[in-house]
């Protein structure tokens, strides 16, 4: 049986390219749960203009799956060093995302009641230039 807790979650992103960088905070509430070596992340993101797209991070020891089911759908998944391939949905259509990533870090905090998970990785959507991204998502057990 997995131990399951309701928890605040921020989530921050980074985005680089030549013009600058743009970031983006949000702040939602959802579960967090594990199971032997498998932990993971549930919350409703709401998408500016599309409301609630259901997200789950899933976080093992070599790899983290972020997975978004809505209006936006995307199954990505990041392994330090490696490329990986996801299709990205969005109302403005589809898009062929490659994923490379520099880094990822899970730190756990005191009795499992909170945590920050942490990646850095490289973009390209379609033929695009890749742009660099950050992602960082905190959470802790709602008070």
């Amino acid at each position: 049986m997995a131990n399951q807790i309701d928890v605040d979650i921020q989530i921050d992103v980074e985005i680089f390219d030549e013009t600058g960088k743009e970031t983006i905070r949000k702040k939602e509430k959802g579960v967090y749960l594990h199971k032997n070596n498998i932990h993971v992340i549930k919350y409703d993101e709401q998408m500016d203009d599309f409301g609630p797209v259901k997200t789950t991070l899933m976080i093992q020891k070599n790899k983290i799956v972020l997975k978004r089911e809505g209006i936006v759908k995307l199954h990505q998944t990041f392994r330090i060093g490696k490329k990986t391939e996801a299709l990205y949905t969005h109302p403005y259509g589809q898009f062929r995302m490659e994923t490379v990533t520099r880094r990822i870090e899970f730190f756990k905090g005191i009795n499992l009641k909170s945590g920050r998970v942490f990646a850095d990785y490289d973009v390209r959507l379609n033929d695009q230039d890749a742009r660099r991204h950050t992602l960082q998502v905190k959470f802790q057990e709602e008070e």
